[in-house]
């Protein structure tokens, strides 16, 4: 699996690193690493450019040979791992062109705690990368600790369930996890036929056995998944939206409900078809 890791060198973007190393205890990966050097600044403070660029360059390459470094510490598998540094204004494209062009599988992000997920994920950078990017994108929490993914829940509201499940089994059948398939119905909206049926059904076409649909009445999302992930334990969130707007809406009351997933379990998100 090759993860594609934005870093500006900080310890949360080194949450993401730790996670993706630590996951190679159960899956062959390999990290490319990508930091892009900002040159939206103000034209003033472009004043003699070219040596400013050189000299950012120059930092940012010490920088990144200190990561790696560092990284080498816990490499213990021996994760093949590379590296680009490159200059832009918008971090959110450079990603999906670095993604597209070395054929990766999944972006990497680490995220700041319960008020920090809101502000911090959706602040320009990430909110740019999960705009932007037509490949599944991963958020580390700051104080997530990979210890297997055995537990997915996946949540959904049904529609397009077998297109989306397409993309989700390739990686639990990776880690032997149970696809937790969980509806929220916020508005006696639930699932028109029978649960378990569709359940059956599902495990049939897919040739998947770790696959279990849940329907909670409750009136608030954030509140429905929380309690459902506490009460299996889940190692993963997985969620289908078309713009980070969504997930603003589903995270907007993160600090009043002290969401505990969105401080300790990684959030996965696909694309949804339009």
């Amino acid at each position: 699996m090759r993860i594609l890791i934005p870093t500006d060198f900080s310890e949360l973007s080194k949450v993401a690193i730790k996670y993706a190393v630590d996951m190679s205890t159960d899956l062959k990966v390999e990290i490319k690493l990508l930091h892009v050097i900002d040159t939206s600044a103000p034209s003033r403070a472009r004043v003699g450019s070219n040596k400013l660029q050189e000299a950012i360059k120059a930092s940012s390459e010490r920088a990144m040979k200190e990561l790696l470094a560092s990284i080498e510490k816990d490499n213990t598998h021996k994760i093949d791992i590379s590296y680009e540094i490159t200059s832009g204004t918008s971090i959110g494209k450079y990603v999906e062109t670095t993604a597209l062009k070395n054929d990766i599988d999944i972006v990497c992000i680490g995220t700041k705690g319960a008020s920090g997920l809101k502000k911090i994920l959706f602040g320009s950078n990430a909110a740019s990368i999960i705009e932007n990017s037509s490949i599944p994108v991963l958020t580390i929490p700051e104080f997530a600790r990979y210890k297997g993914i055995k537990n997915i829940v996946y949540s959904s509201d049904f529609y397009n369930l077998e297109k989306e499940l397409d993309l989700i089994i390739p990686f639990a059948k990776l880690m032997d996890a149970w696809i937790q398939i969980l509806h929220i119905d916020k508005a006696d909206e639930g699932f028109e036929g029978d649960l378990q049926q569709k359940e059956k059904s599902l495990i049939k076409d897919f040739s998947y056995q770790k696959i279990k649909m849940t329907e909670l009445k409750i009136n608030s999302v954030v509140l429905g998944i929380n309690k459902f992930v506490a009460d299996i334990d889940a190692d993963m969130v997985i969620m289908f939206t078309h713009h980070t707007n969504f997930l603003e809406k589903v995270f907007q009351k993160s600090v009043t409900q002290n969401t505990a997933f969105q401080t300790r379990i990684p959030l996965f998100t696909f694309q949804k078809e339009v």
